[in-house]
């Protein structure tokens, strides 16, 4: 790696030189994005943003602003920045802790708010400080360290727990110190910032979401530029491959571009997002190219400059600018312009042979019939290495999505304001494609009667990850399930999870396993256990947040018709179908309620199968179809003792078997026959000879 000494630390004189003088397209893009960016912001005095409290858009119009005085400084920019920040500074300091709904009693202690508003004052000291008086700068750096980093020391003194906020409040720290040039802070922030390495999991995904994985990964990555420009000695101190091993993970996870309607015409990247985030998302810019350039491994650096390639060259305009360092909805930052004048090959994932069939530390696991292919089945697994930092969770546990034609059909809730009544429920296991149990016997009257009765569902609150009084970090926290078996031979995946303990008791097992045959079929075998009869329930949630699906139903199965797109679901069992209620899928979480990105009730439409009687032993098959709209009447289903046929004109697979015990089938397709088995000491799929 580069050394760089400079006097300013987000700005070398040899990068300002290259971001003015290049005549690479992407750059000068980026340069012309930001300055438009800016030059609208300057119409509004101040940090106002729409619908949106000011410390929230602070770190990226403060430091967007910077960067573009450092590179081209006028006067009507240079009087933003002054106005702005000095207001800032002079706020009394129970301002810089935050909205109304965080803490603040005495002596105040900082937030989330209150690392962001240290990142972008930080900025601006750097980039842009000779825009103030001799004595200002003296204010400027005397709020930003006893407003700022004294805050943000009281919050990791005063919590003893490895978490996403731990990182984002100990990176706001570090960065001020770094930007006040005060050494000594550095020393006591690194070991903070160094020890939210052991928060990602050992493959580098992260045990909350893709969201908040993203968010603690911008946040390390500021506190390592920081670092890496002004102390190079301390940077090495901090592990960039801890999360640039996710850079896979990352990539796996994305979906497809498209426009989503309510959010104008520009494709919008969609991701699978497990555990309380939603279906809008792409990494942060910034963050991709600090990997490109930072990681030592090629892969992964390929990988982070293709994914920024896809999701951002494109589009470099594209807004809102004024959520992303919150991880809301993300964006490309101050760092860009700088990263980008660093030259790195861009690798796709067939490029770097990422698997079609993967799973992740997190439990998350993904089955493609193809790189830009037709179909995803992406599955919340459980989580074998524990999960290294517990924190927003759903009970979303052997839930799955299933994705066809670049439409969302079976979906995953994400979550709106968290201070929303609804939002318990939408992270409910009930709301989620996976079961729930009843344990009540007494006759349903209406069909909203099933979500006002006991319900066993899956914990969702998890106990804290605790730093002990040396430093060290307790174990990771168990969750309650495992991921036992990913599987794929040819155009057949086989993923096993268990995740019984998640429940508790009277759920002794709840094996959920998914086959896929190539792109249309996906069979489901659940294998159910109680030490007392429950009634099982199996929930569907139906993506219908831009009103465009249309369901119908027969007996107990359904049909899913979604703009050129549709879906079938069979039960093999004597279930009855109900529903559907209206429930909620949600776009991109926002701080406030009723915004931009909150689904409305119906945008998500809940079916559930419940069997008719208790039982201690459920043994089901449920068989899902996805295909073009011009095609999905077109299959059929039989179901017999022992064997199950489905097809339409041109495609046939027979499944013949036994799974009361463990896996014993035979599938056949596409003139092949694989054997599928499985019990307590591991599953297999082999073409048969």
């Amino acid at each position: 790696m580069e050394t760089v000494q400079t006097q300013r630390v987000f700005l070398t004189d040899a990068e300002k030189e290259a971001v003015l003088t290049s005549t690479d397209p992407v750059l000068k893009r980026f340069r012309k994005a930001l300055e438009l960016r800016v030059a609208d912001r300057l119409t509004t005095p101040g940090l106002r943003a729409e619908n949106l409290g000011w410390w929230y858009p602070a770190a990226e119009y403060l430091s967007d602003a910077a960067l573009q005085h450092a590179l081209a400084p006028t006067e009507p920019l240079a009087a933003w920045l002054r106005g702005t920040m000095l207001h800032l500074i002079r706020l009394p300091v129970g301002e810089w802790v935050g909205p109304w709904f965080r803490d603040h009693a005495e002596p105040f202690t900082g937030h989330l708010e209150t690392a962001h508003l240290c990142w972008g004052i930080a900025a601006v000291l750097d980039l842009a400080g000779e825009v103030f008086t001799e004595s200002e700068r003296h204010e400027i750096r005397n709020a930003l360290h006893d407003k700022g980093v004294v805050l943000c020391r009281r919050w990791l003194q005063k919590n003893s727990h490895l978490a996403n906020w731990r990182g984002i409040l100990a990176s706001g720290a570090l960065v001020a110190s770094a930007a006040l040039n005060r050494e000594d802070l550095l020393d006591e922030f690194v070991p903070e910032v160094a020890r939210m390495a052991q928060a990602f999991q050992p493959d580098g995904s992260y045990g909350e979401s893709l969201q908040y994985g993203n968010y603690l990964a911008n946040a390390l990555m500021l506190a390592y530029e920081a670092l890496f420009r002004t102390f190079p000695d301390q940077a090495y101190r901090l592990d960039v491959e801890a999360y640039s091993r996710g850079m896979a993970w990352m990539a796996q996870s994305m979906l497809y571009q498209k426009p989503m309607s309510g959010w104008g015409d520009e494709p919008r990247a969609r991701a699978v997002n497990f555990n309380d985030s939603a279906a809008l998302f792409r990494p942060s810019g910034d963050l991709l190219l600090h990997v490109a350039v930072r990681s030592a491994d090629p892969v992964r650096a390929g990988l982070a400059r293709g994914l920024f390639q896809e999701y951002y060259e494109t589009v470099s305009t594209q807004g809102p600018h004024d959520l992303a360092t919150f991880g809301m909805r993300n964006d490309w930052g101050f760092l860009t312009l700088p990263l980008l004048t660093k030259t790195v090959p861009a690798l796709r994932p067939e490029q770097a042979n990422l698997p079609l069939t993967t799973a992740f530390s997190n439990g998350n696991t993904l089955v493609r019939d193809a790189w830009n292919g037709k179909s995803v089945l992406a599955i919340q697994g459980g989580i074998n290495d524990g999960c290294y930092a517990p924190g927003h969770l759903q009970g979303d546990l052997n839930s799955f999505m299933l994705v066809y034609n670049r439409e969302r059909l079976l979906a995953d809730p994400g979550h709106s304001c968290y201070r929303n009544l609804i939002h318990g429920l939408e992270c409910s296991t009930q709301t989620h494609n996976t079961c729930t149990f009843l344990v009540e016997q007494d006759a349903l009257g209406l069909q909203e009667d099933l979500s006002k009765i006991k319900l066993i569902e899956q914990r969702n609150v998890l106990p804290r990850r605790l730093i002990r009084a040396d430093g060290s970090v307790g174990p990771p926290v168990e969750r309650g399930g495992r991921l036992r078996a990913v599987l794929r031979e040819g155009p057949v995946s086989l993923v096993v999870s268990e995740v019984a303990a998640a429940y508790g008791a009277p759920i002794q097992e709840f094996t959920r396993h998914w086959l896929q045959v190539g792109e249309h079929l996906t069979l489901v075998i659940d294998r159910i256990r109680a030490s007392e009869p429950v009634r099982t329930v199996w929930n569907w949630l139906l993506n219908n947040r831009d009103g465009q699906s249309t369901v119908r139903t027969y007996g107990p199965h359904l049909t899913l018709y979604r703009n050129q797109t549709g879906l079938k679901i069979w039960s093999a069992g004597q279930a009855t179908l109900g529903g559907p209620v209206y429930a909620y899928v949600h776009d991109a979480y926002h701080p406030e309620p009723n915004q931009l990105g909150e689904g409305r009730p119906g945008s998500g439409l809940l079916f559930r199968h419940t069997d008719g009687t208790k039982t201690t032993v459920v043994n089901r098959l449920y068989a899902l179809v996805a295909d073009e709209l011009a095609d999905i009447d077109a299959w059929t289903f039989e179901s017999g003792e022992s064997a199950w046929t489905l097809g339409k004109p041109g495609f046939k697979v027979r499944l013949s078997g036994t799974f009361t015990d463990g896996l014993d089938l035979k599938l056949a397709h596409e003139g092949k026959t694989y054997s599928i088995t499985g019990d307590a000491s591991g599953f297999s799929v082999k073409t048969n000879p």
